[in-house]
């Protein structure tokens, strides 16, 4: 199959109101088309999208559960509650769980970390480590990142511990049974930003409990250059309270005095003015590559270490994992755009291949979906069971049409432009067939 072109459609000029928005905002006639290109056609709105700081920055308790969420932990904190936050181990998930360790621990919690292993555990929550947990004496769950989607695992252990789901991936038509869910985009939730990365919703309920603690320092900014390094790295769009957090974090990041994204900078060779080119494709990619080859824990050390050494260890340790991860993404890609190659051009991609690593599969069908602007599902098969990634473009709703073709998955989740799933390989083919009619 060839790479296709694009057809550009442009929007026309608006002069009169270019000029407008020029002058009263000091910018040139062309960032304020660009401006106007994006809908933002008045002042307010434009001097918001460019200029917003932590004003910007939302009441956290405007989400659904947030009183319940915050009374749970400061009780488990005065009562000395052993917590274990559950996190992802992709970069938005990793420093969800850094970010929420460190506020933890700052306000006197008895806190533990836990990451899946992605090969052997999977993306999300799981009975045997909850079953793990539990045992070990964990009272309280908070899940980042993870967790709408949990039914049956949140049900299996209501009894035994409580858990509190911040997540901000699409809720299923039935929620988990948990104490507590903060997720934007679920039910009842009037939260304006609807569009939070995993680690936003979990800086809300960082906001919500410092308020409760320290009413006259309320907006817990210090924390924002790890909340904007996993903003970038999970690709939401950056407007509203995001763009606020990027702006608010790219600016800290540069003059950080976190240890370990000190290390990462340095062994990135990254210095000066940090931008989101620099986030997304050069410190991202290496929190990345822990999760993806080895495990994410890593990642999250790095973040909450307090010791210069072990933060420059991890940093080298995540440079070469990443170095491995490159390696491995290339034959990926070749073996499967070999696969796309050898077969007509479907609506939908779906490709699998035996014992593709399922930490880098995700990587290749972005690249795929840019190669060939087609929505594209990656599957990697082991003993008749797969593991599948996949992407999407802006018209296309992956997430529904997953839920369209539920019958023939093992599980699934995700939202609009990412999505992960299992399935058995013989429904493969009903797979492909669905998502093409969808």
């Amino acid at each position: 199959m060839a790479k296709l072109g694009r057809l550009w459609r442009l929007a026309p000029p608006q002069t009169e109101l270019s000029l407008f928005l020029s002058s009263s905002l000091g910018i040139s006639k062309t960032v304020a088309q660009v401006l106007i290109n994006r809908g933002i056609l008045d002042e307010e709105s434009a001097r918001e999208f460019l200029f917003s700081g932590v004003e910007r920055l939302g009441d956290p308790y405007q989400l659904k559960d947030m009183a319940k969420a915050v009374d749970r932990i400061s009780q488990a904190v005065f009562e000395g509650q052993k917590i274990t936050v559950y996190g992802d181990y992709d970069v938005d998930g990793i420093t969800a769980s850094a970010l929420m360790y460190r506020v933890l621990s700052s306000l006197g919690a008895q806190v533990e970390y836990y990451i899946p292993e992605r090969q052997s555990e999977g993306y999300g929550l799981n009975a045997a480590a909850l079953e793990t947990l539990t045992q070990s004496g964990t009272k309280l769950i908070i899940t980042v990142d993870c967790g709408i989607s949990a039914v049956q695992e949140v049900t299996a252990v209501q009894h035994e511990v409580d858990i509190i789901i911040t997540d901000h991936h699409q809720p299923p038509d039935i929620l988990p049974p948990a104490y507590a869910i903060l997720n934007p985009k679920q039910p009842g939730c009037l939260y304006q930003d609807k569009q939070l990365a995993g680690v936003g919703v979990a800086f809300k309920l960082c906001q919500a409990l410092w308020a409760h603690y320290h009413p006259d320092k309320a907006m817990l900014t210090e924390h924002l250059d790890i909340v904007a390094l996993g903003t970038i790295a999970d690709i939401v769009p950056l407007v509203g309270e995001n763009r606020a957090i990027v702006r608010l974090g790219l600016r800290q990041l540069a003059a950080t005095e976190n240890p370990g994204l000190k290390a990462l900078q340095e062994v990135c060779g990254v210095t000066g003015r940090v931008d989101t080119g620099k986030v997304g494709f050069v410190l991202a990619p290496r929190l990345n590559a822990a999760g993806r080859i080895s495990h994410a824990a890593a990642g999250v050390e790095l973040l909450i270490t307090n010791d210069a050494e072990r933060a420059a260890e991890l940093s080298a340790m995540l440079n070469q994992e990443n170095i491995t991860r490159q390696l491995v993404e290339k034959e990926i890609l070749l073996a499967a755009d070999q696969l796309a190659a050898a077969v007509p051009l479907d609506k939908v991609l779906v490709l699998a291949g035996e014992n593709w690593h399922p930490g880098v599969i995700g990587i290749v069908a972005s690249r795929l979906v840019e190669k060939y602007y087609r929505p594209v599902v990656m599957i990697s098969l082991k003993d008749g069971i797969g593991k599948g990634s996949c992407r999407s473009i802006p018209g296309f709703d992956m997430y529904e049409a997953l839920k369209d073709a539920a019958d023939y998955l093992i599980q699934f989740g995700g939202h609009r432009q990412a999505a992960g799933l299992s399935i058995e390989e013989k429904h493969i083919n009903k797979l492909r067939q669905c998502l093409i009619a969808f």
